[in-house]
């Protein structure tokens, strides 16, 4: 059954799952999984940062590499749904690879490549790329009363991103 949000599906995101992990030279290596293509409904809701007061303005050589939004130090969240998921190739690039080429499932429970603290590559409409790591992705959702009935409706799974854009 098709989510009721997917008519307003407006971020995707890149996602590698983690893969076998074996012994090299003695270490523990994990290879890269599968890569995910995940379309989702989110919302940007708050951010902290320097406008709010909490935090001090980084210095560029700090970022390693990232660039907050507002290029003030500020950090945003994105709450809301992942809907669908597909296989792609490792190099797969929405700027330039056609998505209406893609098979889509729908996200019937957690998928191991929205782990918490992961990073991933987002994509919230038409803005640019962000580098971004999952804080939360809860799976099927539990609760009472109406909740237990507006989130079977929903479908997917709950995910909470940070975000940052990425340096030129």
């Amino acid at each position: 059954m098709a989510s009721p949000l997917a008519p307003y599906i407006n971020s995707r995101v890149i996602a590698v799952a983690e893969g076998a992990v074996s012994v090299v030279n003695g270490r523990l290596v994990a290879a890269a999984g599968d890569t995910y293509l995940i379309r989702c409904f989110m919302k940007r809701i708050q951010y902290t940062g320097v406008s709010s007061g909490s935090k001090r303005i980084p210095l560029e050589s700090q970022l390693d590499g990232e660039m907050m939004p507002g290029a003030s130090g500020d950090q945003f969240y994105y709450r809301g749904y992942a809907l669908e998921y597909a296989v792609v190739a490792a190099d797969w690039d929405p700027a330039v690879d056609d998505e209406s080429l893609v098979v889509f499932s729908t996200v019937t429970g957690q998928l191991d490549a929205l782990m918490p603290n992961m990073e991933v590559r987002f994509f919230f409409g038409d803005e640019r790329e962000s580098l971004s790591r999952v804080q939360r992705s809860t799976g099927i959702f539990g609760g009472q009363g109406i909740d237990e009935i507006i989130y079977s409706e929903i479908g997917g799974v709950q995910l909470q991103l940070t975000a940052g854009e990425v340096q030129n």
